[in-house]
């Protein structure tokens, strides 16, 4: 065979090919026409784009390649939404795709109204007595936080509630109130339930139980629930680990309290010793529930779980948390009535991601460690004399180093950290609140559940461990409608993988990031600096608490 000949067959073939390929797009054009316009009869509107892509079997080449690109193009989008409907329906069922995807494409309005319960918006709505009325005038509070608004009317309506919201918020209050009016009503779920049995009436066997993470958010609840319950005559006692258990158990005899603020490992060595019953318990409250899990708590709750009224008729759980990952919810349905729960969720954080706190002006300081004493000290003398800080480091010596170099400049500070006594603690504790000492340096222990009122600013002198911990610690200030500033070191030797993450949330909350920052941005981040894909959280915000809550769950 002659090269004219070779030629001439080489371009047949390609004739052949070009013919095949244009007919392959024509009938790939209008199979995704007919598709797009079955579900537009479902509710979606299809791209106009895929009704003019189908060209004639006999069109241009040019034309041909543009109908196939457009044709895959208009799969693939319409592929994806069906995947989003599908998450938003909880996998499947419960309405057509398209109305679901429709139902994500609603936008940030759609999200802000998602809240359907009813909302109280003046203390007045609220069926507390008088006296507790005027405990909440004289505490400051002129209108319920967005988490009692919503959080009261469902538990006082006697529903199980899951409260989602970051700290800082008024959860307290949320909690308690509900529970101690419906004691003092007499409103006891399932009745009042089964009394001691005969020989166990010296057991103190309480209405109501608030588990707690740690000792210091325990004493805090506590606080609260003396000041708010003695108009009511709600009797309390708290009891935590690293103090006398013969104690605790002498004073839980002699207070015979209807509500027990405990944290779940000294909660389940009084319960061994049978020492406290909770066959009457009919109220149990989950305060930072997430924590709870982080601390590997999950045996003592299941321990709980099996000391509690066995029917969960008789029983009210209201279970507040910071984060909804997928482990908390699965512990959550152990608790929760189903069909019976209220679900509040305040807050833009969606699927354990954390939200920081808008009211907090953060600030970064670039410093290596040999840096950090000089740079502490310019900024202490800078701030107002009204000024109260927590300063948070990463281990105990640090801790006790930047107490011992800067109270010896003349500032009054405290220290807390886990090697100190719980009396100790509490004594430096006492000194910060009263304003005594102007400056507390502590490690995480400080971090959650303490509400410390008037805090100003907090300092990170060392990085957070995790991208939780570091939302937590600037959570100690802008509280309670206040502003705060967090100002956090950040060594360019050990942190830049914590640089994407603190990127994204200085950016989430409307915060100025500096370039040293901002050119690891890109940057590999460490498994416990990972923040989820910003594209899925913002698709999620878009749905109601219900659908939301459904695709998180999907997509896990």
């Amino acid at each position: 065979m002659g090269k004219h000949d070779r030629d001439e067959t080489d371009a047949e073939r390609k004739a052949r090919k070009k013919a095949k390929k244009e007919k392959k797009a024509a009938a790939a054009g209008g199979a995704v026409e007919g598709r797009m316009r079955t579900r537009s009869m479902d509710g979606a509107e299809a791209p106009a784009v895929v009704a003019a892509a189908a060209p004639d079997a006999a069109g241009a080449s040019a034309d041909a390649k543009a109908a196939e690109k457009a044709a895959k193009k208009a799969a693939k989008k319409a592929a994806k939404a069906e995947a989003k409907a599908a998450a938003a329906a909880g996998g499947g069922g419960g309405g057509s795709g398209a109305a679901a995807a429709a139902a994500a494409a609603g936008g940030a309005a759609a999200a802000a109204d998602a809240f359907t319960g009813e909302e109280w918006s003046t203390f007045s709505q609220a069926p507390f007595a008088a006296p507790v009325q005027a405990a909440l005038s004289e505490a400051g509070f002129t209108a319920p936080s967005p988490i009692q608004a919503r959080a009261w009317p469902a538990a006082l309506a006697g529903k199980d509630v899951i409260a989602v919201a970051k700290t800082g918020s008024g959860k307290t209050l949320g909690f308690l109130l509900p529970v101690f009016h419906r004691i003092t009503t007499g409103d006891i779920p399932g009745g009042g339930g089964a009394a001691p049995s005969a020989g166990h009436e010296r057991v103190p066997s309480p209405l109501a139980l608030v588990l707690s993470p740690t000792r210091e958010l325990a004493i805090q609840i506590h606080r609260e629930c003396v000041k708010f319950g003695a108009p009511s005559a709600i009797s309390s006692a708290c009891i935590y680990g690293g103090t006398n258990v013969p104690e605790q158990i002498a004073s839980l005899r002699k207070a015979k309290p209807r509500v027990v603020i405990a944290t779940p490992g000294r909660l389940c060595d009084v319960l061994e010793r049978k020492a406290l019953s909770l066959a009457c318990c009919h109220f149990v409250i989950l305060d930072e529930a997430d924590r709870m899990l982080d601390m590997g708590f999950e045996p003592q709750l299941k321990q709980v779980v099996a000391a509690l009224p066995p029917r969960q008729a008789d029983r009210q759980t209201l279970f507040f948390t910071a984060t909804w990952p997928k482990v908390v919810r699965r512990v959550a349905a152990t608790f929760l009535r189903e069909g019976e729960t209220a679900e509040v969720f305040i807050g833009d954080g969606v699927d354990g991601e954390l939200e920081a706190n808008k009211a907090v002006r953060q600030t970064f300081v670039e410093a290596q460690d040999d840096e950090k004493d000089r740079k502490l000290y310019g900024i202490l003398c800078g701030l107002d004399e009204a000024a109260s800080v927590v300063i948070f480091a990463n281990t105990k010596r640090r801790v006790e180093n930047v107490a011992r170099t800067f109270g010896a400049e003349g500032w009054k500070i405290v220290s807390v950290h886990g090697d100190k006594a719980q009396h100790e603690r509490d004594a430096s504790l006492a000194r910060f609140v009263s304003k005594d000492a102007t400056i507390m340096v502590a490690t995480d222990v400080a971090a959650r559940g303490l509400d410390i009122k008037g805090v100003t600013h907090v300092i990170n002198f060392d990085m957070a461990r995790d991208v939780e911990s570091y939302v937590h610690r600037i959570g100690r200030t802008g509280r309670a409608g206040e502003l705060g500033e967090a100002i956090t070191f950040w060594n360019p030797d050990y942190d830049k993988d914590c640089s994407p993450a603190l990127v994204k949330i200085a950016k989430d909350a409307g915060q100025e990031v500096p370039p040293f920052l901002a050119k690891y941005e890109k940057g590999k981040a460490s498994k416990q600096w990972k923040v989820a894909d910003a594209e899925k959280a913002a698709a999620l915000l878009t749905l109601p608490p219900s659908q939301r809550r459904a695709a998180a769950q999907a997509s896990d």
